[in-house]
């Protein structure tokens, strides 16, 4: 039986985008959205560790529940089961989270109109070929309750204690706050998607040398290489840094004046935790992945060749990157400062 969701009486609602960090941070209007239209509803979400522990203390998410690796496909079906969901939504969209979504037995059961997984569900998503930002590709999956949301900002929250300890640990490295802070993420998921090491290093030893700013760079933990290649073309002490934790990383994010990153996980944190963010694009699409407000500082960087928007993982020219300069990504910074009253 497919059941109306404009009848059924809401009390439980599980969400699932089991990865990745990004990705997970665009659903967080759809959260929104949902706890909107369902105010009494028990909302619920599942994703993968590391990724869920972004969810915690978040206004719209009232419990986070994760996927354990450690326990075999049966196990983690029998504790889906267990959750009494009226609505599931499978934001994912791959057999397991399929699986996972149908082993709720909510009576309500949105996914994607994919193959033979699409039966699992009971309302299916089809695309309508329009192209869309991601956050709004992820409130097309409300439709069946005649949700239209015109609220996109993604939100991820940060307690008082943990933006205290973030400070103090910046505090540690020698940094303060009485000067604009820069962060800086050179790092990338895929090599295409990496704006060139060296023009990093320029780009950092100018806003250091050029201007009152202070420079700290981020990084993941497959990531020390190519911090090491950046920090030995800086002519200025760089701060010996840690990989951070999310929540940790969240926290130190939310203390930057301005956050300058490629296209990857940290580029959409950064704007979730109200940080201005430049966000610098090659073979990605802006459209769908920088989906960030203008007048809220974020800027883009992106120069569109008869290559532009190919999505490719690996390229051997790197055009696209090549042709976007220091002084290209400076602007950005500048400008997104002076839009919030701030300067170098």
């Amino acid at each position: 039986m497919i059941y109306d969701p404009l009848q059924i009486n809401v009390r439980r609602i599980l969400v699932s985008r089991l990865r990745f960090m990004g990705d997970l941070i665009l659903t967080t209007p759809l959260c929104r959205a949902l706890k909107q239209h369902f105010p009494g509803a028990n909302l619920s979400y599942l994703a993968e560790t590391p990724y869920i522990t972004l969810l915690n203390h978040h206004p719209h998410v009232d419990a986070v529940l994760s996927l354990d690796k450690q326990k075999n496909m049966r196990q983690n079906l029998l504790d889906a089961g267990r959750g009494h969901f009226d609505i599931a939504i499978d934001l994912f969209g791959n057999a397991r989270s399929a699986l996972l979504i149908a082993a709720t037995r909510a009576p309500i059961r949105i996914g994607g109109n994919f193959r033979g997984r699409k039966y699992l569900y009971t309302h299916r998503i089809t695309d309508d070929g329009i192209p869309k930002s991601a956050i709004d590709f992820h409130l097309s999956y409300l439709s069946p309750f005649h949700i239209d949301s015109n609220d996109k900002q993604t939100h991820i929250a940060v307690t008082d204690e943990e933006k205290g300890e973030a400070r103090r640990y910046l505090q540690s490295l020698g940094y303060t706050f009485d000067r604009p802070l820069i962060g800086v993420h050179p790092g990338a998921t895929w090599p295409a998607k990496q704006w060139l090491s060296d023009r990093f290093a320029n780009l950092a030893n100018t806003l250091v040398h050029d201007t009152s700013a202070q420079v700290y760079f981020t990084h993941g933990p497959r990531e020390h290489q190519l911090l090491e290649t950046i920090v030995g073309q800086c002519s200025w002490k760089v701060p010996q840094t840690t990989v951070l934790d999310l929540r940790s990383l969240a926290a130190v994010l939310s203390c930057f004046d301005c956050f300058v990153s490629n296209d990857c996980g940290p580029m959409h944190l950064a704007p979730a935790v109200g940080t201005p963010t430049v966000g610098i694009f090659g073979p990605g699409t802006p459209q769908v992945w920088f989906p960030y407000d203008s007048k809220s500082g974020h800027r883009l960087v992106h120069h569109s060749l008869d290559c532009s928007l190919c999505n490719r993982d690996f390229c051997e020219t790197l055009d696209c990157m090549k042709s976007i300069s220091v002084q290209d990504v400076l602007n950005a910074i500048k400008d997104s400062l002076q839009s919030r009253g701030k300067s170098l």
